[in-house]
């Protein structure tokens, strides 16, 4: 089997769904790494030690780390992804530097991609299963004033801040809507589901790729 035959799973998820936590416990089953907050990690560390004067450029485009921050807060986003955000981050660095680190993971397989347009960047590999997380809003909105702590209202608008946030990623570089099931092999409820029957699912759905390892 080569490389590009290795299965690997995207998995692309409302904020609030319980993606991430489904992805970590798929990756857990399998044995699978997963590339969630990891791939913003890799490119802050690569794009520091790459690009040394940035800070020199004073026309540069506020990039999509910048308004997460400005939607989350410094601390927030450094106890979210146990980084500063990296400064002088254009858009168009952020993509390729992500399409790059992507790529060079999907050589080896094995590997779950969570957001950041991995079904787009992957659409091409024959071994790679795209899968998309969603939930009503209310169902959202609960689970994130538990999780994060938060106020209802707190939680509604960082919903609706990160799903603006994801839906001109995806639109800007890939020139398309990323709820739209065609984009996608499998689509599943984590309401009605719940975190462990949604990666069951998920599981299982692998399971009946023929010829699959």
């Amino acid at each position: 089997m080569s490389t590009a035959d290795t299965l690997m799973l995207t998995i692309s998820h409302q904020y609030g769904s319980g993606g991430s936590q489904i992805a970590r416990d798929l990756g857990s089953r399998l044995q699978w790494s997963v590339w969630d907050k990891e791939i913003l990690r890799r490119v802050a560390t690569e794009y520091q030690l790459a690009e040394t004067d940035v800070e020199a450029n004073d026309e540069r485009v506020a990039s999509f780390i910048e308004k997460l921050v400005d939607l989350i807060g410094m601390g927030g986003f450094a106890t979210a992804y146990s980084i500063l955000p990296p400064r002088g981050l254009d858009d168009a660095k952020l993509q390729q530097m992500t399409r790059t680190i992507i790529e060079h993971i999907a050589r080896e397989g094995r590997a779950i991609i969570v957001n950041r347009g991995g079904n787009h960047i992957l659409a091409k590999r024959s071994g790679t299963r795209h899968v998309f997380i969603f939930a009503p809003l209310e169902a959202r909105i609960q689970r994130v004033i538990q999780l994060e702590k938060l106020t209802r209202s707190e939680a509604e608008r960082r919903i609706v801040g990160i799903d603006r946030l994801r839906t001109d990623y995806v639109r800007t570089f890939y020139h398309a809507d990323w709820r739209d099931p065609t984009h996608y092999h499998l689509t599943v409820d984590s309401a009605v589901w719940g975190e462990s029957g949604t990666a069951d699912l998920i599981l299982s759905a692998l399971q009946h790729i023929p010829h699959r390892r």
